[in-house]
C-alpha cells in the first residue's frame, strides 16, 4: 500500500508525506473506484491545507466527475448528503491538529466510511498502478450556498 494510505484514510504532512500530487492521484483513483457515474461531494474543515483540498478535487474533475464543493462541514454532514441527495461518493479533507497532518476520508453512496476492509486498498492499488486515464471532458464543480 502506498505510504499515505492508512487502514482508514489517506494522511500525511502537507507538502511532505502528502503532496499535491498524492492528493490529485487519490482523487483520480477514488473517481475510478466508484461503481456508479455521478457527482462526488467534498467537505473540508476550517484548518485544511487548501493545496491538498484543491488537488483532490482536481483529480476527481479530471476523471470527468462533477464535484459538489460543499465547503466547511463535518463527517456527519457527508452521510446525510449522500443519502438525501443521491450522490455516489463523498470525501472529507481535513487537518488533524493533534497529529499535524492532512486527512482525506472517503465515503460510499450509503455514507459508510471507506476503509481497507471495503475499498481503500483498491483505491491505493489504483494510485500505485498509475494507469488512470483522464476523461475526454473534465467534470464541473458546483459550490453550495
Amino acid at each position: 500500500m502506498s505510504t499515505v494510505f492508512s487502514a482508514y484514510d489517506i494522511r500525511g504532512r502537507a507538502g511532505d508525506t502528502l503532496t499535491k500530487e498524492h492528493a490529485w492521484n487519490a482523487g483520480k483513483a477514488f473517481s475510478e473506484w466508484l461503481p456508479d457515474p455521478g457527482p462526488v461531494i467534498v467537505y473540508k474543515n476550517t484548518s485544511v491545507n487548501m493545496d491538498i483540498y484543491n488537488s483532490f478535487i482536481e483529480g476527481l474533475l479530471l476523471m470527468g466527475r462533477d464535484v459538489v464543493d460543499a465547503g466547511e462541514g463535518k463527517k456527519d454532514d457527508i452521510a446525510s448528503a449522500l443519502v438525501d441527495e443521491k450522490i455516489v461518493g463523498g470525501a472529507m479533507v481535513a487537518h488533524d491538529q493533534a497529529y499535524d497532518v492532512e486527512v482525506i476520508s472517503l465515503f460510499d453512496a450509503n455514507g459508510a466510511e471507506i476503509t481497507d476492509k471495503n475499498g481503500l486498498t483498491e483505491v491505493s492499488q489504483l494510485v500505485d498502478a498509475g494507469q488512470m486515464i483522464p476523461a475526454r471532458e473534465k467534470g464541473k464543480i458546483v459550490t453550495r450556498d
